[in-house]
């Protein structure tokens, strides 16, 4: 079966559905233009903005399943960008997207104008950073940033008007992973404030990790917190996109936690059209995005389906189909069955189980006694040897 990856996002259309969002892959014109040799359909450019602020040291650390980060916006000067970088990265193979930020809602529209003119393709406007406020009164003693408060809209509303009136092009708002406990009325505001698309999410946090050699925290600044991606976030923020996409029907862009092909299914059954990768860029290189797109591809062709649009919001497909047919709230255990051609007695369904219900002998084996039907058992076999179907 022949797949086509061409994806359309707010009137622009892309070669794939994988763009890499704002990060250090995105930090200057010739990176950008390098890394789009990967494969990648759009490059997101480092957060550009009038006043450039080095980062404190170190800045950038792993984490079980993911990373945590103190960086802030480009290093880069506006004058670096809107001549050179942005004009530089267009030479690339993948669509230019400036991500920008400004201290106020005027600002991001000036920026916003330069940027388009200088070759940006589409804008995004950040949100929310979790850890920029300790770190910028303690570089600038005196400057007393506040915090915005995660319930504000306002500043967000009158950036995308001010924005939308300075450019042509497709105005997007990322929205932040610390409104994951509020994202419906983010997404309203999104959706008000007459934005073109929405991503979800930028970094959960703040966040931390302590070095136990010293007591330390790993990061730089007053406590060493930063912004946690990777793998750790995804089911947050994959919710996230799915509650956006159940509360306004503007395109969305799924974003936290992608290290596979299967990642990216699953962000398009949500309902996002397109899916940003990044800190398994950073973690595993440029080469991982290409694997990614090839994956995708094989992975398609093995749901048969030819594009990724025949998927996009089949979860919210399958919401529905429970509502409709009183199955929001099952509570008859169903008892998992094993095949035992298939299995292969690792143990690993036996070690898994806190009710001590299954046993390996030669194969796995179930007491249904013991059974409470919670499904872990499945979620762990390496081969797909247990069956158990709540939902059909």
């Amino acid at each position: 079966m022949s797949i086509d990856l061409t994806t359309s996002f707010c009137g622009l259309t892309f070669k794939n559905p994988i763009i890499v969002p704002a990060g250090i892959h995105g930090r200057d014109g010739k990176t950008i233009k390098d890394i789009s040799r990967s494969g990648v359909s759009a490059i997101c450019t480092k957060t550009i903005v009038a006043q450039p602020v080095s980062d404190v040291l170190p800045c950038l650390t792993t984490v079980p399943a993911g990373m945590i980060n103190s960086v802030f916006g480009s290093d880069k000067t506006t004058e670096y960008w809107f001549t050179e970088g942005i004009k530089e990265a267009g030479e690339g193979d993948a669509l230019v997207i400036a991500n920008l930020a400004g201290f106020y809602p005027a600002q991001a529209a000036e920026l916003a104008a330069q940027a388009e003119a200088a070759g940006a393709r589409m804008i995004i406007l950040p949100t929310h950073c979790p850890h920029m406020g300790e770190i910028l009164n303690a570089m600038f003693p005196g400057m007393n940033y506040q915090e915005p408060k995660l319930t504000d809209l306002a500043p967000m509303i009158e950036s995308v008007r001010l924005v939308k009136e300075a450019v042509s092009c497709p105005v997007v708002v990322k929205l932040s992973g610390t409104f994951s406990h509020i994202t419906r009325e983010w997404a309203e505001g999104v959706k008000e404030a007459g934005a073109d698309g929405i991503a979800c999410s930028d970094a959960l946090g703040p966040a931390l990790k302590i070095d136990t050699r010293t007591g330390r925290p790993i990061l730089g600044g007053p406590r060493g917190v930063g912004g946690l991606t990777g793998p750790a976030i995804m089911p947050i923020t994959l919710r996230m996109v799915l509650d956006i996409a159940l509360a306004v029907d503007l395109p969305i862009i799924g974003i936290g936690g992608v290290t596979t092909a299967s990642d990216v299914i699953e962000y398009m059954m949500a309902g996002a059209t397109l899916v940003g990768v990044c800190t398994a860029g950073h973690l595993k290189g440029p080469d991982r995005y290409t694997e990614i797109i090839n994956d995708l591809e094989e992975l398609l062709r093995d749901l048969d389906v030819s594009s990724p649009e025949e998927i996009r919001g089949l979860t919210i497909k399958k919401i529905e189909e429970r509502e409709e047919k009183g199955r929001v709230a099952v509570t008859e255990k169903i008892i998992p069955t094993i095949n035992e051609e298939r299995c292969t007695s690792c143990g690993r369904c036996e070690q898994v189980c806190a009710f001590g219900a299954i046993r390996i002998d030669g194969a796995a084996k179930i007491d249904p006694d013991r059974c409470s039907g919670c499904g872990l058992c499945l979620s762990v076999c390496p081969v797909d040897a247990i069956t158990q179907v709540y939902y059909n």
